[in-house]
């Protein structure tokens, strides 16, 4: 039996790292970020430095945190964007891309049409 999972494409391509996709994840909640941080068990400004990255900076994003981050923002964006960065097929992401083809083809071909018409 396959599991199918029904989730937004192309996280991984608006979100190139798991901490863009944290970042996406808190900051898209709309809950203030003094709040998350209090689920997070931290303050306001550790987890702005967590999710600065900054290289010099020895506070980083942690498992626990990413642990707590799902039940703080009521979402699960960090999973989909995982599941699509491993778990996803090639064939998948082959049918995923027709798919949006497919949505965006009438948008294309009516804009086509009126550069062509206008050109006249």
């Amino acid at each position: 039996m396959q599991l199918h999972l029904d989730f937004e494409p192309g996280l991984t391509e608006r979100y190139p790292s798991l901490l863009d996709a944290v970042r996406a994840q808190i900051y898209g909640s709309g809950k203030p970020l003094k709040s998350i941080a209090s689920d997070l068990d931290c303050s306001q400004s550790d987890l702005s430095r967590k999710l600065a990255s900054n290289p010099d900076d020895t506070r980083r994003f942690s498992i626990e945190d990413l642990e707590r981050l799902m039940p703080a923002t009521e979402s699960v964006l960090v999973i989909h964007w995982l599941i699509e960065r491993f778990l996803e097929s090639a064939d998948s992401r082959r049918d995923r891309a027709i798919t949006e083809i497919q949505k965006q083809l009438p948008q294309f071909m009516a804009l086509l049409k009126a550069a062509t018409e206008s050109g006249k």
